[in-house]
Order: C-alpha cells, then structure tokens, then sequence
C-alpha cells in the first residue's frame, strides 16, 4: 500500500542555493543576513512596521505579552479551542487565561462570548486564527477599542488566510506566526 502524505516542502533549485549560501558565508560579515531580510519582508508583507524572529511562537507571544506590561492579576481573554502555546505565556507571566466561547462556523473567538467576559483586569485578547480561519476582526476590534486593551492575534495557522481584504497578521497592537514543520510555510 502506497503512503499519501498530506503535506510536505517545495524544495527547488532556488532553496538549495540559498541554503548552501547560508551555511557557507552566514558567518562572519553577514551573520543574521537571511533573518533580518526575512523579519522585514514579512513584516512588510503584512504591513507591520517591524518583524522580530523567535524560536517558536510561544516565544513570540511570551515576548510580546512582556512587552505590553501583562503581569500577575492580570487576565487575558483567549479562545477555548486553541493549542497549548496560545494560553500558556499568559500563566508564565502570573496572569490567568479566561477562556471564552467560540463561533461554530469558524471555530474562532465569539465576539458575544468576550464581550460577556471582560472584567476590570481584563488587558488583552488573544484571537487565534484556527485552521485558517478567522474570528470576526471587526467586532474584536470594536471591543477591544471600547474596553481599551489589546487585541493580539495569534495567525501561528493563518499564513495568506484574508478578512474583509486584509492578511491575517495585520490585526491589532501585534501578531504572532508559526513556522512549525506543520504550519502552512515550515522554516528552518
């Protein structure tokens, strides 16, 4: 019986020459080369203004939930149906993850389900775009405006995914992507 694999890289020409680049002169005059023209193109791609490469997306969202001053008490909005590293920078920093509701037709945040949620220590709201699907944006943002805290979008499964024209990753104060070997682009 003959494997059917449901995903897998397009590797050309192209890759490998720039690979064998990397791994010959990324070294000495030009280190972080291929990483700083990736992080601007991407982020320009999505029409942010700056682009910062993590390990991982934990990482990213750990980073960028630091740096918007989310601390111990705090709460922070995320959908109930998620993976693991949507919550988890949340309890690493003290703060405690509310999981509200989300919509059967894209199985992303319920706009309806936040709004019944948010408290006085509610400081952001981490919508993830699931399967490439996503939340409805324009609701969130509303709230989000109205109740002044973040909207963060987690867009780890949401590569070339749009919303009303825009990209996925052009949502609120920051956003967050995923290169994972399972992931719509895998990097490495």
């Amino acid at each position: 019986m003959k494997k059917i694999y449901p995903f897998g890289p397009s590797i050309t020409e192209n890759e490998l020459k720039t690979v064998e680049d990397a791994l010959i002169n990324g070294w000495r005059d030009e280190p972080y080369k291929y990483v700083e023209k990736f992080q601007n193109e991407f982020a320009a791609y999505h029409g942010r203004k700056f682009g910062i490469m993590t390990p991982n997306c934990t990482s990213a969202i750990h980073l960028l939930l630091l740096g918007l001053g989310i601390k111990e008490g705090d709460e922070v909005i995320v959908p109930e149906a998620t993976w693991i590293a949507t919550a988890a920078p949340v309890v690493y920093l003290g703060a405690k993850p509310v999981f509200c509701d989300i919509e059967k037709e894209n199985w992303c945040l319920d706009p309806k389900s936040v709004e019944k949620n948010i408290t006085k220590k509610t400081k952001a709201i981490i919508a993830v775009d699931l399967h490439g699907n996503m939340p409805n944006m324009t609701e969130l943002l509303r709230i989000a405006k109205k109740n002044k805290i973040y909207l963060i979008e987690d867009s780890a499964q949401a590569l070339g995914s749009v919303y009303k024209g825009k990209k996925a990753g052009s949502f609120g104060i920051g956003s967050v992507f995923s290169f994972h070997r399972s992931k719509t682009i895998a990097t490495g």
